[in-house]
């Protein structure tokens, strides 16, 4: 019961699951000092809060200059006694290809407790994990921390409702391959006020947690940023909705919001 309803990790598995192959926009729209603050809601219940943060400055590993992205993931103390979370995730992209280069995962959830490092062999699209080392299915794979920064570099304006596209992406020892369909356009009222959104429908792997592939809903700023604003699906057991509730250390003008 309460693995199914782990609602921070199904939420850091929502925000991390869209990344596809498209073209890439003219305008970067994200910087190093981002910061993205969520609110979790397990049905009507406050249950978590994720913070994604991009480190100020350049890295260099192996020769290669890359950002530094961290994606954080922890139940509120009102519902630790419950299920108590505590996520940590890194990334280090490469700032020429947007691919990511190094990959940490340091999860403690209950009574369970997982810790992988891992580093990118895009060209032998190969893993090499802590855990051991995985093929993937080409060479432009991403981890679920890169994957919403390099689908925010894709050039979404492009596409319009019903646009289909594939994404694979490594998570604890596997590839998983979804679709991605595009839902159209909307106006959403958030905590920071009116947005224009686009829609995101990514398919989902049906389980425990997920009551079919259609569950999954992302609408992301309409703009040059493409900022996920919310994030909501239906569980096996209940629902839960992730949102916006600060956004700062953001590159480029929210033209989505509306005054």
């Amino acid at each position: 019961m309460k693995k199914a309803i782990n609602i921070t990790m199904a939420s850091m598995i929502i925000l991390f699951v869209w990344a596809f192959t498209s073209k890439p926009t003219e305008q970067d729209p994200f910087t190093t000092g981002e910061k993205l603050e969520y609110r979790v809601h397990y049905g009507m219940v406050d249950a978590a809060k994720i913070t994604m943060t991009i480190d100020t400055g350049i890295k260099s590993i192996n020769g290669q200059n890359t950002i530094r992205i961290m994606g954080d993931g922890r139940t509120l103390s009102g519902y630790d006694w419950f299920f108590k979370v505590r996520d940590h995730y890194e990334t280090f992209i490469d700032t020429h290809t947007n691919l990511p280069v190094k990959y940490i995962r340091n999860v403690q959830e209950g009574g369970y407790t997982d810790i992988e490092h891992a580093s990118f062999d895009h060209r032998n699209s190969k893993i090499y994990s802590s855990k051991g080392i995985y093929k993937s299915g080409g060479p432009s794979f991403q981890d679920v921390l890169s994957a919403i920064y390099y689908l925010r570099s894709q050039n979404l304006k492009q596409m319009k409702k019903g646009d289909k596209i594939k994404v694979q992406f490594y998570l604890d020892k596997k590839i998983y391959e979804s679709e991605v369909t595009i839902g159209g356009r909307e106006v959403i009222k958030t905590a920071l006020g009116k947005f224009n959104t686009i829609i995101l429908k990514p398919n989902v792997v049906v389980d425990r947690v997920f009551p079919n592939k259609d569950a999954l809903t992302i609408w992301a700023t309409d703009d040059a940023n493409l900022i996920p604003l919310r994030i909501k699906t239906d569980l096996m057991v209940g629902s839960i909705k992730a949102d916006i509730t600060k956004i700062s250390g953001n590159k480029n003008a929210l033209t989505s919001k509306i005054n």
